[in-house]
């Protein structure tokens, strides 16, 4: 295992029970202080969050099998109930009640450029790790996840991305979790195969995913847990929050004042640039222009919700050229690293400023 800005890179190949051991027994430290972190976030007894458990299990079982049974060896190699990790694996679903905000993503539109900040809790930022995941036919998925998570933030050997933001909902999301969509997405192999996987999901979650290719290609699509609803792409950009643009939702006033700050700034920022490129990229998601409700967010504490939330990471991805480029914490002061989907891993760049 190599670290990059000291977050471990964890690589695994082959068959979907050989990847899930895999990564299970490099990363069981982190995976056991993971299921701890949520196990406290969530706060019910643990027989409710195993009959939670049992019920996205099946639903996972359903949508994607593989990774229904790489969950499984990762627990065995992990040395957990295999329940927590599909706990964790719905842990968006789960909360999806809470009016807290996470992550500001941004597309530029007609263009490889994606990327996004991911805000969420402190301590997974000591947590989080990058894997590089390759299957039986050398398709290979480069993301950034939490232990014990199989899906997030994005791209493949195919120039197909993803990018996450969570929506607040009353509904109920007892769907395929967000969380098992982003990987399945992550191994499509074209265009049409996404859109596949996107219909056969269902709108049982509530999230917003920013999807692209290396072609400049998008789709973005809202879940508010009864219904999927896609939001066109701006004339030079698509930005989104933690509120519902695709609809009238409502979300809490504290959550909505501050993700409707930062929408408005990174469209701001856009419609002052004249080129959109992986550095214009970089800069917008290094943007601490708005001290109360910044892009890149400091660690604070949120009303109504135990400990601080802020930006745990950057990712700016190239799709054309299967990159990701990376920045752990939320000095806008620290430069990205630049990580290839396939390695070679001497390719890797060291320290790319912004």
């Amino acid at each position: 295992m190599v670290e990059i800005q000291d977050v471990p890179l964890i690589e695994a190949a082959g068959t979907p029970a050989a990847i899930g051991y895999s990564i299970g027994e490099q990363s069981r430290d982190q995976i056991s202080a993971t299921i701890d972190l949520y196990a406290e976030i969530f706060a019910r007894p643990k027989d409710e969050i195993f009959r939670a458990a049992e019920h996205f299990r099946v639903q996972i079982e359903r949508f994607a099998p593989s990774l229904s049974e790489e969950i499984s060896a990762m627990a065995e190699a992990a040395k957990v109930d295999r329940r927590w990790l599909f706990t964790l694996n719905a842990r968006s679903e789960l909360l999806s009640a809470l009016a807290v905000g996470e992550c500001t993503s941004v597309h530029f539109t007609e263009t490889p450029f994606l990327g996004q900040n991911w805000d969420w809790l402190e301590p997974l930022e000591e947590l989080m790790m990058l894997q590089r995941i390759t299957d039986t036919t050398g398709h290979t998925t480069l993301m950034l996840t939490e232990p014990g998570i199989v899906g997030k933030i994005g791209l493949n050997s195919a120039g197909i991305g993803v990018c996450l933001n969570f929506l607040p909902t009353s509904n109920p999301t007892l769907g395929v979790p967000t969380h098992i969509l982003l990987r399945h997405l992550l191994s499509a192999r074209t265009w049409s195969e996404l859109q596949v996987i996107v219909g056969r999901a269902g709108s049982g979650r509530s999230a917003n995913l920013l999807i692209a290719d290396e072609t400049g290609r998008s789709l973005n699509i809202e879940f508010d847990g009864l219904n999927a609803r896609t939001y066109e792409a701006g004339p030079k950009a698509t930005a989104h929050t933690n509120h519902y643009l695709a609809s009238e939702i409502p979300v809490a006033e504290v959550l909505f004042e501050n993700s409707n700050a930062r929408l408005n700034r990174a469209r701001v920022l856009v419609e002052n640039l004249e080129d959109l490129g992986l550095k214009q990229l970089k800069t917008l998601l290094s943007d601490t222009s708005d001290q109360k409700n910044p892009i890149l967010a400091p660690y604070r504490e949120i009303p109504a919700f135990r400990g601080k939330l802020g930006t745990d990471c950057s990712i700016a991805m190239d799709l054309e050229r299967r990159q990701m480029h990376f920045r752990r914490g939320n000095d806008p002061r620290s430069l990205f690293e630049g990580l290839p989907v396939q390695v070679d891993f001497a390719d890797r760049k060291e320290g790319t400023a912004i």
